[in-house]
């Protein structure tokens, strides 16, 4: 009977907690893998949750075995949400080490819950409370992160390392406190009028360091648009200035076009079918111009204004596109991925003295629009995640774009070639 009624209590701890931490893994992570897969990593880590809870509810004695599950249960999950996310390592633990401050406050109050509501009830009942008290506020407060929070993390490069880093230690010293605080809580199996003193505080010192902590983050999210913008503004402006060359080169060709006419007629007065024959090659040399890849003007402009740059530094250039002309993704965000893409690719060319080729993909398939780009890479060229491992404004202006249409991005790296995929659902 003790043995049914330990692995009940066990069986509803291991659900409470699977329940927040796979709630918070879901909200916090930028989805790195296909659903089946993500789905298949958090799943297991439900399993695993079951069987040491279990095992620290069966075997270890009553002090150590909440303080046991809840350390094994959120360093796991604090694993699978590194593997499952794509984004920059230390945002990825300044995110996660929150959620874990915000786990020992919700724990702490709910064992306060307990102590207050149920101070003589079976354990069952005891558990009971604390997980209404638990689960009441760690929901509460996922509800206003994605309502309020999410969109502003997400907008914030993970990749800011040095930022994310002091952010991360501020979290860490914080973590640290409040879990030896939840120990104390749980081991005084009641109200220290001390002990809650000293977590009155410790939460209040918390609320003030998050609020500075977002508005450090708002200032990140300030400086990344600023970049973002300023970065589209020179592709926008580097678009325009190709296109007015390609105009001024048709008003010159359709102002030489009465010359050509007559020298050609003149040659054929003559009956010189061979001069016009070479006269006729000579003059598509010089008007030859890039194909219009597709329908759309803003993806033919950067495509034909890429392949132009490619032409000059030597670089074989390929190109296929399908875009209809008018696209679900706005043309700002184009220029932020696909210019960015080829710019990225053209200098990886330049730097490495190599020919190319560097090759273009832009499909619709269904409700998404997959972007593929690759060209020749050193060995020196590391990915982190999917994404490389040193990064600049270029690359979170494509994850920046991405975000807006739920987009997936990834680097990969195959016999000396770098092929960058974004996939939009816009």
């Amino acid at each position: 009977m003790r043995t049914i009624q330990i692995i009940t209590i066990a069986f509803f701890v291991s659900l409470l907690f699977f329940a927040t931490h796979l709630t918070a893994g879901l909200l916090l992570q930028e989805r790195k893998y296909p659903v089946k897969k993500t789905a298949l990593l958090w799943g297991s880590a439900g399993i695993f949750l079951f069987l040491e809870a279990c095992f620290s509810f069966l075997f270890l004695s009553k002090p150590w075995r909440m303080p046991v599950a809840l350390l094994l249960s959120y360093l796991y999950f604090w694993g699978i949400f590194i593997y499952a996310s794509a984004d920059g390592f230390w945002k990825k633990c300044y995110l996660w080490i929150t959620y874990g401050c915000v786990f020992c406050v919700s724990l702490s109050v709910s064992f306060y819950g307990g102590y207050l509501l149920a101070p003589d009830g079976s354990d069952i009942f005891v558990y009971f409370i604390r997980g209404v008290i638990y689960g009441m506020i760690c929901f509460a407060i996922f509800f206003v992160y994605h309502r309020y929070g999410r969109p502003i993390i997400r907008e914030v490069s993970g990749f800011r390392t040095k930022n994310w880093i002091s952010l991360s230690v501020v979290s860490i010293i914080y973590f640290l406190t409040l879990v030896v605080l939840l120990s104390k809580i749980s081991a005084d199996n009641g109200i220290n009028s001390d002990t809650l003193l000293l977590f009155a505080l410790l939460v209040c010192s918390f609320a003030v360091a998050s609020i500075l902590i977002i508005s450090s983050i708002y200032q990140m999210r300030k400086e990344a648009r600023g970049e973002l913008v300023r970065q589209n503004v020179e592709y926008l402006m580097s678009y325009v200035e190709n296109a007015r060359k390609t105009e001024q080169e048709n008003r010159r060709i359709r102002h030489d076009l009465r010359h050509h006419d007559e020298r050609i007629a003149a040659m054929a007065r003559e009956g010189d079918t061979e001069g016009i024959l070479a006269y006729l090659g000579q003059t598509r040399e010089t008007s030859e111009s890039y194909p219009a890849w597709c329908p759309n003007a803003t993806v033919n402009g950067i495509l034909s204004s890429y392949a132009g740059k490619a032409k000059e530094a030597g670089v074989e250039y390929i190109a296929q596109a399908d875009t209809p002309a008018q696209s679900p993704v706005a043309d700002v965000d184009f220029v932020a991925i696909l210019a960015n893409l080829l710019e990225n690719a053209l200098n990886a060319c330049v730097a490495r003295k190599s020919s190319g080729p560097i090759q273009v993909h832009i499909r619709n398939v269904g409700n998404k629009t997959v972007i593929a780009v690759s060209n020749p890479c050193g060995a020196n060229l590391k990915l982190e995640n999917g994404l490389p491992a040193a990064r600049g404004i270029g690359i979170d202006s494509i994850i920046s774009s991405s975000i807006r249409y739920q987009g997936e991005i990834n680097y990969k790296i195959q016999e000396g070639s770098c092929t960058a995929c974004v996939i939009l659902n816009p």
